[in-house]
């Protein structure tokens, strides 16, 4: 089912988060069997700013990606966005 409303650039924001997330903890379980590699520690820093920043980004645009990012101490506004089921995900 395709969902016209989807916005294609918050999808290609979540996208870039999602892709440093997972370079981050890839990283992270290589550093477990490697720890003083230092081209893997420098690449690790450099994919976690990378999430962090796309992280910031995205939560700027559109909102938390976590509970836990959530500053609003007064109301949860992403419990009021609809949920996947809902159809707002291709």
């Amino acid at each position: 089912m395709t969902n016209f409303d989807y916005n294609v650039s918050q999808g290609a924001m979540l996208r870039q988060v999602d892709e440093a997330g997972f370079a981050v903890v890839d990283a992270n379980l290589y550093l477990d069997t490697h720890p003083c590699d230092a081209a893997a520690i420098d690449y690790y820093n450099q994919m976690l700013a990378a999430y962090q920043s796309a992280a910031a980004a995205y939560e700027a645009q559109f909102g938390p990606l976590t509970a836990s990012a959530n500053k609003d101490t007064e109301y949860w506004s992403w419990v009021s966005d609809p949920w996947p089921w809902e159809g707002v995900c291709s």
